[in-house]
């Protein structure tokens, strides 16, 4: 307790707050480019013209070409720095965004093979580029400025996953006859995101005169010399891509975060066909979505709070036993039952990613954060990825419920996975670099 008082508390600094804002809007354009927006979006493109099928489709491509952009940026990430690389591709967004934008215009005018070409380019980059941006590039540049307090702050930069849960498929029906401007939009929010993170962000709190954790306590310059001499350490850390594969607790922890982000996804890109299924119509579809998004706004914050107060692996077993219920929940027919499921399946979204990086961090700690990390996020995005394509493929073509009890195989498999994975420093070496930041 006392050297949690020497932290500041839950205050993340004026700094810091900056870094997690940009975050955020990292995580929503992910959620909603990717997710989010698919709910109505492939049907609209799908009056248009486009093949539906083929759009469900370019998810499970979607996201080999994700683990290959992480890998990718992860190298170019460790070349230059995360926060640049982090600005550069955000601009990269707007760009391919804004083409995405003009596939409408294109099947409007009748050009509907064309269409689909503009499409598929569009939403490949913007795959790859939102996801390297929310879950590696933006998670490293967390974990660096805040070691100890990673929870509280990836917890609020996770809200951005339920807000656009709660926003996104709203906003792309009411864009229905425009839905050109609707990525026209995101790509404008990305380019002003973008340039501010270029100007303004650094890999290391110490690189901007604040402190890690906004530990003011903490004596500036030990803190430089410190930093100066683990980065020295991470240069010849063992902890290699390498190594990591071939360590058991890498993939016992890919079992654990990676079957959450599978169930988010995978739920919350078909959240409209699910429940269109079981007889609601769409209006109120809405309004469940926004109170699943207004709750785990807050949510996703309690998830950081419970991580800075709990522990890293007790809240890990809480998220993903609430998993096991809300979809277990979803099996029954129970309205009542559905509600109550919102909140919690809305909290999966954002938890998954604020324990990947939470887990990470604490096992492998500040220094060899960035080797491991490299390793597991494009070990989740394949389960992201097959999560969007697996659900909408067995919801479309068979059922949502024969989907949803595959879920809930999955969702039991990452209970236990919690239960065994150990979630303490892996090394002496690990604990001895990361000693004043342990909390």
């Amino acid at each position: 307790m006392e050297n949690k008082k020497k932290t500041g508390g839950l205050n993340l600094g004026a700094k810091g707050l900056v870094i997690v804002i940009l975050a955020f809007i990292s995580c929503y354009l992910y959620s909603a480019l990717t997710s989010d927006s698919l709910n109505l979006s492939i049907g609209i493109f799908g009056e248009l013209g486009l093949n539906t099928n083929v759009l469900w489709s370019l998810s499970s491509i979607a996201t080999v070409l994700g683990i290959l952009g992480s890998i990718l940026f992860g190298k170019l990430m460790a070349m230059k720095t995360a926060s640049k690389i982090w600005g550069m591709s955000m601009v990269g967004i707007a760009v391919f965004a804004f083409i995405w934008s003009r596939s409408s215009a294109v099947a409007v005018a009748g050009n509907a093979k064309l269409a689909l070409i503009i499409y598929v380019v569009g939403y490949f980059v913007c795959y790859v580029l939102t996801l390297v941006n929310s879950m590696l590039l933006s998670s490293q540049v967390l974990a660096n400025w805040f070691p100890t307090k990673r929870g509280v702050a990836v917890g609020i930069a996770t809200a951005g996953f339920p807000v656009s849960a709660a926003t996104t498929t709203s906003f792309v029906g009411v864009m229905a006859a425009q839905i050109g401007a609707f990525y026209v939009i995101l790509a404008v929010v990305a380019l002003v995101t973008g340039i501010v993170i270029l100007v303004y962000s650094k890999d290391f709190p110490e690189e901007k005169g604040a402190y890690p954790d906004n530990n003011k306590n903490y004596d500036f310059e030990t803190a430089r010399k410190e930093l100066k001499q683990n980065l020295e350490y991470a240069k010849t850390s063992k902890w290699t891509i390498g190594k990591c594969l071939r360590t058991g607790r890498m993939w016992i922890l890919w079992i654990t975060v990676g079957i959450g982000g599978f169930l988010a996804m995978g739920i919350m890109s078909n959240f409209f066909g699910k429940f269109t299924e079981q007889g609601y119509e769409a209006t109120e579809i809405y309004v469940m979505l926004a109170i699943a998004g207004v709750i785990a706004i807050p949510g996703s914050m309690f998830i950081g709070w419970l991580d800075y107060k709990l522990g890293t692996k007790v809240t890990t077993f809480l998220i993903n036993s609430l998993a096991v219920v809300a979809v277990a929940f979803n099996l029954t027919n129970v309205h009542a039952l559905h509600y109550i499921s919102l909140p919690i399946l809305a909290l999966m979204l954002g938890g998954s990613s604020n324990m990947m990086v939470a887990c990470t961090q604490a096992i492998w700690g500040r220094y060899d954060f960035q080797n491991a990390y490299r390793v597991i996020q494009p070990l989740n995005a394949i389960m992201t990825g097959i999560g969007i394509t697996t659900v909408g493929l067995i919801g479309t073509n068979f059922s949502y419920m024969s989907a949803y009890r595959t879920l809930l195989v999955l969702a039991v498999i990452a209970v236990v996975a919690t239960i065994i994975l150990k979630v303490e420093p892996i090394d002496e070496d690990v604990a001895r670099v990361n000693a004043n930041l342990r909390n």
